[in-house]
């Protein structure tokens, strides 16, 4: 079936007649910065007796006239006017829905977020919003400008105000007016000052979030998690512009060519030839080699493709002493498979080939759930253990799921982790309260199961299965980040080098700020694998857009080394919202697009999408997900990095084929391990009390 790619992009037209708007040097009642990056040569020309070189911003009002203030048309070919045009647009847009009465913000990008009150899941406890926004583009896919649309998610605001509520440490963003505020906010400024003590906190009303919604009480429902999220995003932004933008009054605004959400250009679809993410498996009895495209049918009838060195392997537990007896049921499935009609689970050795006993001399029970360290510890140091001959797996029942709301008992896993990472033992956590619900549906465990098994399997030395199609000499190197929402603190995770056949080598992980340190671990990669093989090019794979700061020492390295290969920079995000998505009308409902297709939205710029669904719709189901694209960005310090026009297509297929390598899950993920693997990283080891050993660096112990 012929693809048909819709965007969520709105075309408007361009000004019948030139914009015209007053500046002035003073921030004047109903004036806007205008930021030093936009003082074009006509904007410094309207200041003729002052040097505006030495001022952050002047300021505007727009359309507004100044008595005796400079004016300007604004030319729409130049770049920095066409930037002051957008920030009008934007302060259009904001205007219109202030005047209409919705709440309307800023979103993380400081695109304007227009917050629309639901009609229904309102309750006693909170209102519901959903949330929608803008975001204004040039000439992107077409010729004209464009509105970017997009759904955001939903917030729910209570109707208890901070006034009357006690637990304010709980608090973080509030609703006040029109406005959102952040209530633990650092008053480092005049104006954040002045702001906070001109709140009346009787009309300031909390965003929910699940400590405060504990802390108060309040029900916590499930997450609305649609098994297709294109139907909900795209009927939600489909109902929103027909409510509120194909109307004559906004219209006047912003002017559509037509009410419709445009199509994607044909000339900017491609598509990766779906075999280049094949995958091998383990050898079949005669030698030869096994592939297959989706590893979720193919660890059904295929063996791994490489098992851990030390095929010794012993499995032992931690858990809490009223919990041991469902321990055994747990090691029962795992080891033996499940009880169920339909069985694709038939135990560790059937599924991931590895041979496991259970090492009972080792099993450590607690009493105290909300503070096991001090007995796990003790336990342990009268334990010994064979790490010469045998490779041991712990598994930890946890008492606490990951959404408890005591950040003592969320710890205790990153704990007990690192306890057993420096006596050279893996751990798997285990939820015990998911685990008693798994154990009496035993059709659905055997699905979580088998995603166990794959962990084990990788944090043991063993490689679960490979790109097949492996006939480039590169280097991957993956920078990824998380940020802890608690110290609001990013973590980096970097060198995460992979052969060009997607099997890892190391990592090292550092704080956001520590430059020289990623740059040093990056350059040491590239050291070690061209030491050893002659590299065609070298490839970062980078979680936002690189610095001069990180890029430069990079460079330098680079030319010490005296390579004479080039170097790429992907920048990959996850487009989870805030952005350009694209969805295929002709896939009866469920809209999402082929799996290797790529779209040009840019100047090397891309969306990514993938998936499970091939062409004919081979393999696909509905628990596969339904993810949403990634956008890249390619960039290269050498001149001639894109003279061969089909390095580009070499790129977005080397990013969609590590996507296809993730043994946490057997789900298709849209992000490639080098992005996800050290985020998965930062996200663990800096709350390590000692770091990671040394000798742990070479192992996904993190899985």
């Amino acid at each position: 079936m012929q693809e048909h790619l819709k965007t969520n992009i709105l075309n408007f037209k361009w000004p019948s007649s030139t914009p015209v708007i007053y500046l002035s040097l003073e921030d004047i009642e109903g004036s806007h910065p205008i930021h030093r990056s936009k003082f074009s040569k006509q904007v410094k020309e309207a200041f003729p007796d002052t040097d505006l070189s030495s001022l952050e911003h002047i300021f505007t009002t727009f359309t507004q006239e100044i008595p005796n203030a400079p004016s300007i048309k604004i030319n729409l070919i130049k770049d920095k006017e066409l930037r002051i045009y957008k920030q009008f647009l934007k302060h259009q847009l904001k205007t219109y829905f202030l005047e209409k009465g919705y709440i309307v913000v800023k979103n993380f990008v400081r695109d304007v977020q227009v917050w629309m009150p639901s009609k229904k899941g309102n309750t006693a406890d909170y209102n519901l919003y959903y949330k929608f926004s803008f975001k204004i583009l040039f000439a992107t896919l077409t010729d004209l400008p464009e509105l970017v649309v997009s759904y955001d998610g939903t917030s729910k605001v209570l109707t208890k105000s901070v006034n009357d509520i006690e637990e304010t440490e709980y608090i973080k963003r509030c609703v006040y007016g029109q406005k959102t505020f952040n209530y633990q906010m650092n008053l480092d400024t005049e104006d954040k000052e002045e702001f906070y003590n001109s709140i009346e906190f009787t009309q300031a009303f909390p965003i929910f979030n699940l400590q405060l919604a504990r802390a108060l009480n309040i029900p916590i429902e499930e997450p609305d998690r649609p098994k297709n999220r294109y139907q909900k995003y795209v009927a939600l932004i489909t109902t929103f512009a027909k409510n509120y933008l194909f109307t004559e009054e906004f219209k006047t605004l912003f002017p559509f060519k037509q009410d419709a959400f445009i199509d994607v250009p044909g000339n900017r679809i491609n598509h990766i030839n779906p075999n280049l993410g094949l995958l091998e498996f383990g050898k079949d009895q005669y030698g030869n080699k096994r592939t297959h495209l989706v590893p979720k049918k193919a660890m059904n009838i295929l063996n791994p493709y490489r098992r851990p060195n030390n095929q010794n392997i012993k499995i032992f537990f931690i858990c809490h002493t009223s919990h041991k007896d469902s321990v055994l049921s747990f090691y029962q499935n795992l080891k033996e498979g499940v009880n169920t009609e339909k069985n694709y689970y038939k135990g560790l050795e059937a599924y991931v080939n590895i041979k496991a006993t259970a090492s009972k001399e080792h099993f450590i029970e607690f009493t105290n759930e909300n503070d096991p360290i001090p007995e796990i510890v003790e336990q342990l140091e009268s334990l010994t253990f064979d790490h010469e001959n045998v490779k041991y797996a712990a598994f930890y029942i946890s008492p606490f799921d990951k959404f408890t709301p005591d950040p003592d008992n969320r710890e205790i896993y990153i704990r007990i982790k690192e306890l057993f990472l420096n006596e050279g033992i893996v751990t798997q956590v285990v939820d015990y309260e998911k685990m008693i619900v798994n154990i009496q549906d035993q059709y659905n465990f055997q699905f979580s199961l088998q995603n166990m098994a794959l962990a084990i399997h990788a944090k043991l030395g063993g490689a679960p299965w490979k790109l097949a199609v492996t006939d480039k000499k590169e280097l991957v190197i993956g920078v990824g980040a998380f940020t802890n929402q608690g110290e609001n603190r990013r973590y980096i995770a970097s060198a995460f080098s992979f052969q060009n056949n997607g099997l890892f080598r190391n990592f090292e992980y550092f704080n956001q700020n520590e430059t020289e340190l990623l740059a040093g671990s990056i350059l040491k990669a590239i050291r070690d694998f061209t030491s050893v093989a002659q590299a065609d090019k070298v490839v970062i794979h980078f979680y936002k857009e690189m610095s001069y700061e990180e890029l430069q020492p990079i460079i330098d390295g680079m030319n010490k080394l005296k390579l004479g290969v080039p170097l790429y920079i992907l920048n990959i995000n996850k487009t989870e919202a805030e952005d350009i998505i694209a969805y295929d009308v002709n896939w009866g409902n469920k809209l999402m697009p082929v799996s290797g297709t790529y779209i040009r939205i840019g100047i090397n710029k891309f969306l990514l999408f993938n998936n499970a669904r091939y062409p004919n719709d081979i393999y696909y189901a509905d628990t596969d997900g339904y993810p949403f694209p990634i956008k890249i960005k390619i960039s290269s310090p050498d001149e001639d990095a894109f003279e061969d026009v089909e390095v580009i297509e070499e790129l977005l297929t080397q990013v969609y084929q590590f996507s296809r390598l993730y043994w946490k899950s057997l789900r298709q993920q849209n992000v490639p391990i080098t992005i996800k693997y050290p985020e998965m990283v930062a996200q663990i080891a800096p709350r390590f009390e000692n770091g990671v050993p040394e000798d742990a660096k070479d192992t996904l112990w993190f899985l």
